[in-house]
């Protein structure tokens, strides 16, 4: 079964033979610019709505809101940005937190709609502040396989072994398994040559094996590189026939959309090119 989550736009399932899900990561201050640190030492959000909107009509289907930073009050500041998310476009939403106190807030805030915390690791200490959490709100839960036999492993099966931790935990306590997405891990191919192939056999793993939905956040691929966007698109549509189910990505990527949806089409996860072609239509009548 796939991922569900839930928004005042309604229902978005996310997993195996469905389009791939495209989660807009432009909502990281500690990434952004001067303005947008200023406005939320203010108690405002305008700036990183403007952001949130110009992804939506690119095509992101969802938002990643991390607003960790030493000079703002997350407690405070993620509810009050989850809540602007919900009312101004009405999308999904992934909380990009650790914080349990403000992580709460943030799910109280939106309820009853079904958001993605992102994440959770294998470690047990993170196990045990994270999963109680999701479990009393219903969420699901980003799962990265970083955990305290491997670390951050570069081998897949290493990875397969951490990710079968969180599903156990997650199944001790009556979370079920379509309440994750699973992390293949994306690193800098400058720095790393054989990630790219580790985290395809990694993809590979958890959709035959574990048989759970997979996320990646592309934005580490084409580090270190110039035009590293353009790396970031080569990996991304590299991984989705192996198994990608949604990746976190900059929505001002060239060509990002539609070479998604295009991919989408030519391996059947986009039946008869409806999703495709609903997008070719809706740009010709911005041209018009």
């Amino acid at each position: 079964m796939p991922t569900r989550l839930t928004s005042p736009n309604g229902e978005l399932l996310i997993g195996r033979g469905l389009p791939t899900v495209l989660i807009n990561d432009q909502l990281h201050i500690m990434e952004q610019e001067p303005l947008i640190l200023e406005q939320l030492q203010r108690k405002e959000v305008t700036r990183l709505l403007e952001i949130a909107k110009a992804g939506q009509v690119i095509g992101m289907d969802m938002v990643d809101i991390l607003i960790f930073h030493p000079e703002v009050d997350e407690v405070e500041m993620l509810p009050r940005m989850a809540r602007a998310i919900k009312e101004e476009l009405g999308c999904p939403m992934a909380l990009d937190t650790r914080n349990v106190e403000a992580l709460e807030a943030a799910l109280a805030e939106i309820a009853p709609d079904k958001a993605l915390i992102n994440s959770v690791t294998a470690e047990k200490h993170v196990l045990a502040s994270i999963l109680p959490v999701a479990k009393k709100y219903g969420a699901a839960m980003v799962g990265m396989p970083i955990g305290d036999t491997f670390g951050l492993s570069r081998k897949a099966e290493e990875r397969v072994f951490e990710a079968r931790v969180i599903i156990d935990a997650c199944k001790g306590i009556g979370i079920p398994k379509e309440d994750l997405l699973m992390d293949a891990v994306c690193l800098a191919s400058s720095a790393e040559p054989e990630t790219f192939e580790v985290a395809l056999q990694t993809l590979q793993r958890f959709r035959d094996d574990l048989q759970v939905a997979t996320i990646l956040g592309i934005g580490n691929a084409g580090f270190g590189m110039p035009d590293r966007t353009v790396i970031d698109l080569a990996y991304l549509l590299g991984a989705i026939p192996w198994g990608l189910n949604a990746a976190i990505v900059n929505p001002d990527t060239e060509g990002l959309v539609k070479s998604v949806r295009a991919m989408d089409f030519i391996i059947n996860h986009d039946i008869a090119g409806r999703r495709y072609i609903q997008w070719w239509r809706a740009q010709r009548k911005k041209t018009a």
